[in-house]
């Protein structure tokens, strides 16, 4: 599965990644600074089939009490997340591919759950959020699975925004205001909305062989950071006739964390519980919330998108 002659490095979520194989979800590393070394190294080799002292474990996921993890999906490849004693800042993912694997398949877990746990262990703040840029804005959408997180941030897209990241969503607190850090170049849609957002079926590329969704290459933003200036909570309500966005404010407008926060339960096991207090109440504090109350996660979706950009046009 290694791939012969030069391939860049990829920007994963604000860090540094290389890779042993072509990684069409992400963006490369610029070229300026590319002497610097990966703080992520991907590579190809044999996994152990669990860990022995595991003070997390999920049936697909264990975390270990020295900072190591271990993924399991039994149909792809199992992933093991570990450091390294030569560089104290570097993260290693160790790939043993399941027969018969193809590539999308592993991208699509490294991308997902793989992820969340890498930025975790480096005691970053992953939120399950889309984020998209418009007007010189980032704006995030976060909400429950199947609240049409992507599906929103794919109708804005069609309409001018650029792409940041989809599903996951790093907030960097460490500077004077929030900042969202670029992710993927991919959106991963149903097809029902790719159908309503006339995607091409031959754009349509395949994430996992027993799965549904499809990826599509959407146009996304060059720079790794974005100031993150609006949060929108997606709400599936059935009182409202029409979708309508609802200003609020402070902590509260967060909850619940476990839905916004990416693997909290996985982040919390590691120590963060901390390091998330402070990077919500940054966000709570820097960022304008709302929530959009919505009707149906499909048949309201032009109708979100114009809401969106008639507050924005309205300077909100």
């Amino acid at each position: 599965m290694t791939e012969t002659g030069h391939l860049p490095d990829y920007s994963f979520f604000g860090l540094r990644l290389r890779s042993p194989f072509r990684l069409h979800s992400l963006p490369a590393w610029p070229a300026l600074g590319s002497d610097e070394a990966p703080e992520i190294e991907l590579c190809f080799g044999e996994t152990p089939d669990s860990l022995a002292k595991p003070i997390w474990s999920s049936p697909f996921v264990q975390i270990g009490s020295d900072r190591t993890a271990l993924v399991n999906i039994s149909t792809v490849a199992r992933f093991w997340i570990h450091g390294t004693i030569q560089a104290a800042d570097m993260t290693i993912i160790v790939v043993q591919p399941a027969p018969g694997t193809e590539i999308f398949e592993i991208e699509t877990i490294l991308l997902g759950t793989v992820a969340g746990i890498v930025l975790h262990l480096r005691s970053l703040l992953p939120l399950h959020a889309s984020c998209v840029v418009l007007g010189g804005r980032a704006i995030a959408f976060s909400g429950p699975c199947a609240s049409g997180k992507s599906a929103l941030a794919a109708a804005l897209v069609r309409r001018g925004a650029l792409l940041l990241s989809d599903d996951l969503l790093i907030s960097d607190d460490s500077g004077q205001s929030v900042q969202a850090m670029v992710g993927t170049t991919q959106v991963r849609l149903w097809p029902d909305v790719m159908d309503r957002l006339e995607i091409p079926r031959e754009q349509r590329l395949p994430t996992r062989l027993e799965h549904g969704k499809r990826a599509v290459a959407v146009p996304a933003v060059e720079a790794r950071a974005w100031p993150l200036e609006l949060m929108v909570s997606i709400e599936s309500v059935g009182s409202v006739d029409e979708p309508v966005l609802v200003r609020r404010h402070g902590l509260p407008a967060l909850f619940p964390f476990k839905e916004l926060v990416y693997q909290q339960e996985i982040g919390r096991s590691l120590g963060n519980a901390a390091r998330e207090f402070r990077g919500l109440t940054a966000l709570a504090n820097g960022a304008a919330l709302f929530a959009l109350r919505r009707t149906k996660v499909l048949d309201d979706l032009d109708r979100c998108a114009d809401v969106v950009l008639s507050a924005l046009g309205g300077g909100l």
